[in-house]
């Protein structure tokens, strides 16, 4: 368990086997070099005691040297005499030491070929050996002396040519020793520059993984802490141009969408939460305007029959009595009914926001739809200063209320047209995405500023001066384009510099998609 609780540690467990490989592999190598120089030194010490021809060539050539004298009396003969024999006895002893010698050299007697060779001709040294030991005695009478020794020296000059000829039984197990030498020490060295090559091999290894894949871990590992304690702008860089540098792509493009996740989060949360302060005060207003409309719509109403029945009455009753007020009668008159319509007007438009239900969907082409309000607006008299670009699509379907939708685009298309001044521009688009359905509306008016759009959408909010607008325009819109499930909303780059509104409306409603999936 304790090298395989990280990879880190894993990784160390097989730089380790690798290394405990190494190291059974030289020590190997170097005992069976050990046990190969003990073999060598054992036949070493072995050959240190082997028969040696030079012992014997040299025992012979001894002999010579006292067989060269020319002895002048008995006692030189007999001086000789002993001499001669003592070397034939030492050539004798040099001859059995030699056998013998042989007899413990490794595969014993007869198991070499020149042990074959050799037991003859050494048979034959040692029978001259004890020829001439036996010969000696004639060096003792002053009439075969002469004789004597001229036949002991050619009999020891033949010992030694025929000594000098056989091979000496060293010089194969030499040769062979020597060359054995040469192998060991090239496989020492062998071994040594083996062992050293893997060495620097092995710490080549240890450095290039740290650089390759122990350092690329941790800089991982350090990055994955470091945005999960909240540092979204942190970002791993990796140079090993490998898995690892793909791997710290990817961290790095997850740790920017999630960034980009969180921000988008953060701006859904803000605007949910505007939305349910919207909501909630849309909820207030909505329960008042379906009391406070109902109850003064009929009164506005009386209001304005009476101010039309005095009107047409009024000449009835300035008849034969003119006035020079009549014309302030008749203004007033005409006011009270114009303001009276125009507040019963506020009360349809209260009373459909209180009523906030659904109404009936169907397929309906919105490039038509905007084009029909386009044709409405652009002839009204207020308008002809202003240029509208609008380039339709061939059709763009959607399951919406029709004139719900509709009076959305008019009241977005006049707002954008309000805000122009003479000889401003509108440009309208229309793209069909694969579930939704996106339309922009952009002027190049007055343009908002960040508390304008903040509060937009919220009821009896108007940025317009001269006391125009009631207020409610976007707030219903706001709330139609959500029952259709949709979104809307605004972007200004500030005062003066223009405003686009974007409507996204579902292709199909949420209970056609349920029933398609």
């Amino acid at each position: 368990m304790l090298f395989t609780r990280t990879i880190r540690r894993k990784m160390l467990l097989g730089v380790a086997m690798v290394l405990a490989m190494l190291v059974v592999l030289s020590a190997g190598s170097l005992l069976g070099l050990r046990a190969y120089r003990k073999s060598i030194d054992k036949l070493d010490s072995e050959l240190s005691s082997a028969p040696r021809k030079a012992e014997l060539i040299e025992a012979i050539a001894r002999l010579q040297i006292p067989l060269q004298r020319q002895p002048r009396d008995d006692v030189q003969a007999g001086v000789l005499h002993d001499l001669v024999r003592e070397q034939a006895t030492a050539i004798d002893a040099a001859v059995e030491e030699l056998h013998r010698r042989m007899g413990l050299m490794p595969g014993g007697p007869g198991h070499q070929q020149q042990f074959a060779i050799l037991f003859p001709l050494l048979t034959g040294l040692q029978e001259q050996s004890r020829t001439i030991a036996d010969r000696a005695e004639g060096l003792l009478d002053p009439e075969e002396r002469g004789a004597c020794q001229a036949e002991l020296q050619a009999r020891a000059i033949g010992m030694l040519a025929q000594a000098a000829e056989f091979p000496d039984p060293v010089d194969g197990p030499a040769g062979s020793l020597a060359r054995a030498r040469d192998v060991w020490r090239t496989a020492l060295v062998t071994v040594a520059t083996s062992s050293s090559i893997c060495l620097v091999l092995f710490l080549s290894l240890l450095r290039q993984g740290y650089v390759w894949i122990f350092d690329p871990i941790r800089k991982l590992h350090q990055g994955a802490l470091r945005v999960a304690n909240g540092d979204f702008q942190y970002r791993v860089q990796l140079n090993t141009r490998d898995e690892m540098a793909e791997l710290a792509g990817a961290f790095n493009e997850m740790t920017n969408r999630f960034q980009e996740i969180a921000g988008d989060l953060d701006r859904q949360v803000q605007e949910r939460s505007r939305q349910l302060v919207r909501s909630e005060r849309l909820a207030g207003v909505g329960f008042l305007a379906a009391g406070v409309a109902h109850e003064i719509n009929n009164p506005l109403s009386v209001v304005a029959m009476a101010a039309e029945s005095l009107e047409g009455r009024l000449d009835e009753l300035l008849a034969g009595h003119p006035s020079p007020d009549e014309g302030v009668l008749r203004q007033y008159l005409s006011l009270i009914q114009s303001e009276s319509f125009r507040c019963k007007q506020i009360t349809e438009r209260l009373l459909d926001f209180s009523r906030g239900r659904d109404s009936q969907r169907e397929s309906t082409d919105l490039s038509h739809l905007v084009g029909e309000v386009i044709a409405m607006v652009k002839y009204l008299s207020k308008y002809r200063d202003r240029e509208i670009e609008f380039l339709p699509p061939d059709s763009c379907y959607a399951e919406v209320n029709g004139p719900e939708i509709k009076q959305v685009v008019l009241n977005l298309v006049a707002n954008g047209l309000d805000a122009m001044q003479t000889g401003g521009r509108m440009k309208i688009r229309l793209r069909e995405q694969t579930d939704q359905v996106v339309l922009e509306i952009e002027d190049d008016g007055c343009g908002m500023s960040a508390e304008v759009m903040e509060h937009m959408f919220e009821p009896f909010y108007t940025s317009k001066t001269g006391g125009q607008g009631t207020g409610l325009g976007l707030s219903i819109s706001h709330r139609i384009i959500s029952q259709h499930g949709g979104t809307l909303s605004a972007a200004s780059a500030g005062p003066g510099q223009g405003s686009t509104f974007s409507v996204r409306l579902p292709r199909r409603t949420a209970a056609q998609s349920a029933i398609a999936a």
